[in-house]
């Protein structure tokens, strides 16, 4: 189920590919958008092994990338450099990976692309645009469905690995004790004075004014969850301020810088959040502990499932570029 999500999740962005290939027609866009002055001139972007990538994908695809993660204002050159590079690289994968898909045999999900055919029909029917237009949209739409099925058909076959014997396992769990300890863990009482964060600085002041006071009478002998309860805003007021366990680093940087100099059953300083004034007192704190590996066997194993398929891809993707001839046309770059 673990693996089915994964893929599901990555195979989300190739959506876009075929997503393209239907605004291109539906909305009547020039091809590639707007061309760069490079794209007017060659007709190619590259040859990958026996296939050819022509100019028009990549702007296509490039234009699509920018409008996706740099939709914020002017991008600086040397970014949009970059970013031509790593859609490149992209490009020239995808041929190579659908290449050798195909050379293996694989093929799309027959009925999973009639499924998704079927949802376009649904989402656009109503659409004048897409009524006149379909005959002409759909076998490019369909061929991209197809190349998207054969891709993810292709990685679950390259990913798909024996499982790890007990030693291999046990081996993992003692490499990387990190990934199978409990963090520290801190149970914390709070008093909170609530302060609207666009207050004035007066506002503010009159509430570290209050949490001294409190403070005083905290370490005076007074009851701190009985307090809690007058005075504190937060959800934890009607249990005492009672905050439960949490791990460290959930809390807010300066909170937590506080607390880790607190002892057992003491209270801090008044201390400034971007909710209000808080006081903690530490009640307790728990060790980071590694678990014993009978307790964690199995989230082991697959972890070590996932390094080992994660392992087979890269591998898979270095040896498709190291032996197929890729031919870049300098003047795309």
């Amino acid at each position: 189920m673990l693996a089915a999500r994964k893929y599901k999740r990555k195979y989300l962005a190739c959506t876009t590919w075929a997503l393209l290939c239907f605004s291109a027609v539906s909305q009547a866009v020039p091809a590639a958008e707007k061309l760069t002055t490079a794209a007017k001139k060659v007709e190619y972007f590259a040859v990958v092994g026996d296939q050819t990538i022509l100019m028009s994908e990549f702007e296509s695809a490039y234009q699509a990338g920018l409008r996706k993660r740099f939709y914020h204002g002017k991008v600086p050159q040397e970014q949009l450099q970059a970013f031509r590079k790593e859609v490149s690289q992209t490009l020239i994968d995808r041929a190579l990976l659908v290449q050798e898909a195909k050379r293996v045999g694989v093929r799309p999900d027959a009925a999973a692309v009639k499924a998704q055919l079927a949802q376009y029909e649904a989402r656009y029917s109503q659409q004048q645009h897409w009524r006149q237009n379909k005959d002409v949209i759909l076998p490019g739409l369909t061929a991209a469905l197809e190349e998207e099925s054969l891709l993810q058909r292709f990685e679950e076959r390259v990913r798909k690995v024996a499982l790890p014997n007990d030693v291999a396992v046990r081996e993992y769990y003692k490499k990387h004790p990190e990934l199978f300890t409990t963090p520290e863990q801190i149970r914390l009482s709070l008093i909170l004075l609530k302060v609207d964060p666009a207050s004035t600085s007066d506002v503010w002041q009159a509430a570290r004014e209050e949490a001294g006071i409190l403070l005083k009478r905290l370490r005076g002998g007074a009851d701190f969850a009985a307090m809690a309860r007058i005075h504190s805003a937060d959800a934890s007021a009607s249990a005492g301020g009672d905050m439960g366990y949490l791990h460290k680093g959930m809390l807010a940087g300066p909170a937590q810088q506080v607390i880790d100099q607190l002892q057992i059953g003491a209270v801090s300083e008044p201390v400034s959040l971007l909710t209000g004034i808080a006081l903690f007192r530490l009640e307790e704190r728990r060790q980071a502990k590694l678990n014993k590996f009978d307790d964690v066997a199995e989230r082991a194993r697959q972890l070590l499932v996932r390094e080992l398929s994660d392992h087979a891809w890269q591998q898979a993707v270095k040896r498709l570029r190291d032996t197929t001839k890729v031919t870049i046309n300098s003047a795309a770059l």
